[in-house]
C-alpha cells in the first residue's frame, strides 16, 4: 500500500509541478529565501488556500524546504535552475500535455493492449504530437544536435561543402531544422509516415526561417526517397518503427560512399538489471504506453521485433550489424539522457 500511495502521489505531483510553472509560483519563490503562504499567494496572485496545499505537497515531494518554526517555504536554487532554466520544467510541461491526450484515448489503448498491441501515432491527437515535440526540444537542444554531427569524422566537412542529409521519423521537424540552421550549404530532407506531422514540420521550418532550404515528405522508414546522402539521422525515432532492422537497411542503401548514419536514442545500460531504477522505470513506462504500441501498429509480415524505448547501445549495435553496418561508434557528446551512435557500412 505504501508503494501504491507513493505511485499516486508521484503521478498527481506532475500536475502540481506543472501548475506551479503555469501560474508562476516557482518563479515567485526563486531567490526570495523563506516565504510564507500569504507572501507567495500575493506574489503569484493565486488563492492562498490553494498555495497552502500546493506548497505542502511540494515540500512532501522534496522540491522545497519547509521551516516548521516559522511556517515558511524555501526553494533551493538547484531546483529553481532545473525547473526554470534547465530542461526539467519544459519536460514537465510537455509530458503534462501528452498525459492529457493519453487519458483521452486510454480506453482505446487498453483495448489494444489486450488485443494485438497496436496503437499508432496516427491514433493520437494534436496534444500528444505537440507535447512530444516540446519534449524533443527539451531533451535535444540544437547545440547538442550540432555537436553530435560535428563529432562524426568527415560528416561535418561534407555538409559544409553542400552535402545531403535525410532525417528519418522527423516528427514536427525540430531536429531537421536544427541541422539546417547549423549547416547552411547542405541539402536536407525530413520524412515521416504521419502526414499531419509532415505538415507541422513545414511550419516549423518556416518559423525557423529555413523553409527554403529544407524539404519534408511523407514516407515510411523502410521506403526512403532519394539516394547519395552523406548523413542519415534517426533522432529518437528508431525504436518507434515496426521493423528497425529494415529501417537501418533502407538507410544504408541510400548512403553516399563515405556516408554515415547517426542514431540518437535513450541511453540505457546493457543489462536490464542495471536499468531497474527511477530513470529506467520512466522509459519502460513510456515504451509500454507509447513507443512499442506505435511500433506494433507499423509491423508487416516478417518484421523484426521492435526495439523498445530503452534498448541501449549494445542492442542497437547488434541490429545495426545485422543491417550491414560494420562499425558502430559511440560519440563522446556530453549529455546525460541521450545516446549517440555513428554507424558506418
Amino acid at each position: 500500500m505504501g508503494q501504491i500511495v507513493s505511485e499516486l502521489g508521484g503521478s498527481l505531483g506532475v500536475l502540481l509541478t506543472d501548475l506551479g510553472l503555469r501560474t508562476g509560483l516557482w518563479a515567485a519563490m526563486r531567490g526570495e529565501g523563506p516565504v510564507s503562504v500569504a507572501e507567495l499567494a500575493a506574489r503569484a496572485r493565486v488563492p492562498a488556500p490553494l498555495v497552502r496545499e500546493w506548497a505542502r505537497s511540494q515540500a512532501a515531494a522534496g522540491y522545497v524546504g519547509y521551516e516548521p518554526d516559522t511556517d515558511r517555504y524555501v526553494l533551493p536554487e538547484q531546483v529553481a535552475v532545473t525547473l526554470l532554466d534547465a530542461p526539467g520544467g519544459a519536460m514537465i510541461g510537455a509530458c503534462t500535455e501528452m498525459f492529457q491526450s493519453m487519458l483521452a484515448s486510454y480506453d482505446q489503448l487498453a483495448a489494444a493492449f489486450a488485443g494485438d498491441g497496436s496503437f499508432g501515432w496516427h491514433q493520437r491527437d494534436l496534444r500528444h504530437w505537440h507535447g512530444t515535440d516540446r519534449l524533443t526540444r527539451a531533451q535535444l537542444p540544437g547545440e547538442l544536435i550540432a555537436a553530435a554531427v560535428a563529432s562524426m569524422p568527415g560528416v561535418a566537412d561534407a555538409l559544409e561543402d553542400g552535402g545531403r542529409v535525410l532525417d528519418v521519423g522527423c516528427g514536427f521537424g525540430y531536429p531537421t531544422t536544427a541541422i539546417t540552421s547549423r549547416f547552411k550549404a547542405a541539402t536536407i530532407v525530413g520524412v515521416d509516415y504521419h502526414p499531419r506531422s509532415v505538415e507541422e514540420a513545414r511550419r516549423t521550418a518556416q518559423v525557423a526561417g529555413v523553409g527554403d532550404r529544407v524539404a519534408f515528405a511523407v514516407a515510411a522508414a523502410t521506403d526512403l526517397p532519394g539516394s547519395n546522402y552523406d548523413l542519415v539521422t534517426f533522432f529518437d525515432s528508431l525504436h518507434d518503427f515496426g521493423d528497425p532492422l529494415a529501417a537501418l537497411r533502407a538507410a544504408r542503401a541510400v548512403l553516399a560512399p563515405g556516408g554515415a548514419v547517426l542514431v540518437c536514442d535513450n541511453d540505457a545500460a546493457e543489462q536490464v538489471v542495471d536499468n531497474l531504477n527511477p530513470v529506467g522505470r520512466m522509459y519502460y513506462a513510456v515504451s509500454t504506453l507509447i513507443c512499442t504500441p506505435n511500433a506494433l501498429s507499423q509491423q508487416g509480415p516478417g518484421a523484426a521485433e521492435p526495439l523498445g524505448t530503452y534498448a541501449g547501445a549494445a542492442r542497437i549495435t547488434e541490429v545495426a550489424r545485422e543491417a550491414g553496418f560494420t562499425r558502430a561508434t559511440r560519440l563522446t557528446v556530453p549529455d546525460a539522457l541521450n545516446l549517440f551512435l555513428d554507424l558506418r557500412p
